[in-house]
């Protein structure tokens, strides 16, 4: 053999390194993007239900000659057992939201907070969104339902009172951040 000849083939220990370098930058960016997007497809699921939630409220009124479901108050749910009548909010859930009104991240069926927008003129701002859904996801899992309210199209403001007694605005803090305001 002389001096210089090179017959082996293979890779050397640089080239071995650098692919293995581009495929852990490779994971490793698959594994920071993961989160963000199962966090954004669970924000999308929770505005589909909200407007699952809208449309059921509009069927309800076409069947109650447009007036929506009684009374206000928080933690209203459709638990087994619960007594409730065809036209307050829990019997609206129970009847017209069915099966699979949960969240997606635990499977925990959603509540309702449901609160009068308030006692002032047309325009005026409700109760900001940060007042009505707390500082901290996932808000125990309620939606909050603003009663004569319509989104402002403003974050901070949530939703303003308007004239019309058979309006709702629903508000949830989503899980990436920023509050999903939709009227019915």
């Amino acid at each position: 053999m002389k001096k210089g000849d090179f017959s082996l083939k293979g890779f050397t220990i640089i080239e071995v390194s650098l692919v293995l370098a581009i495929a852990g930058l490779i994971f490793l960016m698959i594994f920071i993007a993961l989160p963000a997007l199962q966090r954004q497809q669970r924000d999308t699921a929770r505005k589909e239900d909200i407007t699952a939630l809208i449309s059921a409220v509009k069927k309800y009124q076409t069947n109650n000659r447009g007036s929506l479901p009684s009374g206000t108050g928080s933690d209203i749910h459709k638990a087994t057992g619960e007594k409730y009548t065809k036209t307050d909010w829990s019997g609206f859930l129970r009847d017209y939201m069915g099966d699979g009104f949960e969240d997606p991240s635990s499977g925990e069926e959603y509540s309702l907070n449901v609160v009068t927008c308030g006692t002032g003129t047309t325009g005026e701002t409700c109760p900001s969104a940060e007042d009505v859904t707390g500082s901290t996801f996932p808000n125990e899992f309620r939606m909050y339902v603003l009663l004569e309210a319509k989104c402002s199209g403003d974050e901070a403001t949530g939703a303003v009172k308007v004239s019309n007694p058979r309006k709702i605005a629903v508000l949830y803090k989503l899980e990436g951040g920023g509050i999903y305001c939709e009227n019915s």
